[in-house]
Parts: structure tokens; C-alpha cells; sequence
């Protein structure tokens, strides 16, 4: 059996990392790109040997997969003249476009609309990829790129949505440790290896006690006395802790 074609409405920077991953896991499916956005379609296409369709219609035409990659605001004159095959197979990875939002255009009424949110950082292989409902295709698609993480319902995309913002705001603080850690002499690679092992390593750790949480492993390192509940206990002074779980709140409750 064939592995299924993937076709790709929208060549953008979710496009692009998706199809990277895909191809840095080894997964040589035929890949047929939008020409919309023909400058990144192009340059896609030569990158990560894809091929790029005259049309959009021809990307459904020849496609078994549809990831539906442009902005919200796209959608309406997207859909507008396309046809859709029954049954197929449609992700969407718009995020705040709900399924019911979805199943209004008649276009996709008789698709299979599954929904995705994958990260930058499947480009390289690694993160969570929230997906709803449970599809063996799409978690086969994904899976080759990232972990995936069938959700129990779609309302918690809006809570995947803060988890997505998370890995970005992970890169501030990681840099913020990093220019911390420069100002008090270490060179800019010493720094930066320093921060991202102490990090890296902590998760590593974790995950190797699966029975235990992350606070059971925390609390039996930060006892009375060391220097590490020392500086915990300013962290959470300061609300250091909490402000994280505010900024969720932000993006996941409108």
C-alpha cells in the first residue's frame, strides 16, 4: 500500500518547518505544494523535494492528506471555488478555527476535517503535536516529526494554543539565564551550554521516573538549607512561578 500524498494549502513558515520535519524523519511521501505563495513554494520545493501544483484545486485533485496551512482570514476565498473529494482527509493547523467552523463551508462538508497544531520545533524532529480527533493517518503524518497527543476534546486546543505560546516564551528565558550567566564572566559558549544542560538535563532526568511528578523530584533537591530552595523561595517571592501559569491564562481564556 502506498504511502498517502500529502497536499499543502498555504506555503508559510508552518509549511515549511512541517515539511522539513518530515523529511528529516525520513518520510519520503509525494508532496505537493499551493502555488499562492510562489517565491517559498519554489524555494520548498527544491529544499525538501517537493513539487509545485498550477492550482490549488490540482493540489486537492491529487492529494490523499489536505493540510489546510493559511491565515483565518485566508480562508473564505480559499474555499471558495474548491472542491473537495468525499471523505478525504483534511488537517487543519489554523489555530482559533474551530471544527464546526469548519464543516459550515460546503466545500468540506463531506472532507474528513481532523485539527493540528505542530510547532516550529518539529522542523528538527521534537514536540508535542496536539491533534483532535484520533485519526491513524494523521497521527502516522505527524508522528514521523514530533510527539503526538490525541486530545480528549477539541475545546482543550485553546490550552494547547498557551502550550505553543510556552515554547516560544521558552526561548526568552533560556536567554535571559544565558546573558545572566555572561554578565557574571562565563564566556558566551560556556553560558549557553551551562543553561541549556541544567535545563535539558532536569527533563531528562524527570523522565526517567515516570512515577514520579516533577515537584516529588523537585522538593527531594530543593530541602532546608540548600542553596537551591534559597533561591526557589525568591523565585516565588516574586511570583516567579505563577506568572507563568497568568501568561496561559492570557492566551487560553479569551
Amino acid at each position: 500500500m502506498s504511502t498517502p500524498t500529502l497536499g499543502i494549502l498555504g506555503v508559510g513558515h508552518l509549511a515549511t518547518y512541517t515539511v522539513t520535519g518530515l523529511r528529516h524523519g525520513g518520510d519520503q511521501r509525494r508532496i505537493i505544494l499551493s502555488p499562492r505563495n510562489a517565491q517559498a513554494a519554489s524555494r520548498l520545493a527544491e529544499q525538501c523535494r517537493c513539487e509545485v501544483a498550477g492550482s490549488n484545486q490540482e493540489v486537492v485533485d491529487n492529494s490523499d492528506i489536505i493540510l489546510l496551512a493559511v491565515r483565518p482570514e485566508s480562508l473564505n476565498m480559499l474555499l471558495q471555488d474548491l472542491s473537495f473529494k468525499p471523505g478525504q482527509l483534511v488537517i487543519s493547523a489554523m489555530a482559533g478555527v474551530a471544527l464546526p467552523q469548519l464543516r459550515h463551508y460546503p466545500a468540506l462538508q463531506a472532507a474528513t476535517l481532523v485539527r493540528a497544531l505542530p510547532p516550529a520545533s518539529v522542523e528538527v524532529g521534537a514536540g508535542p503535536v496536539p491533534l483532535f480527533p484520533a485519526n491513524e493517518a494523521a497521527e502516522t503524518l505527524f508522528g514521523t516529526m514530533g510527539k503526538v497527543i490525541v486530545l480528549e476534546s477539541e475545546a482543550l486546543f485553546d490550552v494547547a494554543l498557551a502550550h505553543g505560546c510556552l515554547h516560544g516564551w521558552s526561548y526568552f528565558l533560556v536567554q535571559q539565564l544565558i546573558d545572566w550567566s555572561m554578565a557574571q564572566g562565563m564566556s558566551k559558549e560556556a553560558a549557553r551550554q551551562m543553561v541549556v544542560h541544567s535545563i535539558g538535563s532536569a527533563i531528562e532526568l524527570a523522565e526517567s521516573r515516570p512515577e514520579l511528578d516533577y515537584g516529588d523530584i523537585g522538593n527531594a533537591i530543593a530541602t532546608p538549607g540548600t542553596f537551591t530552595l534559597k533561591g526557589l523561595e525568591h523565585i516565588k517571592a516574586g511570583n516567579g512561578l505563577q506568572v507563568w501559569c497568568d501568561a496561559m491564562d492570557t492566551v487560553s481564556k479569551p
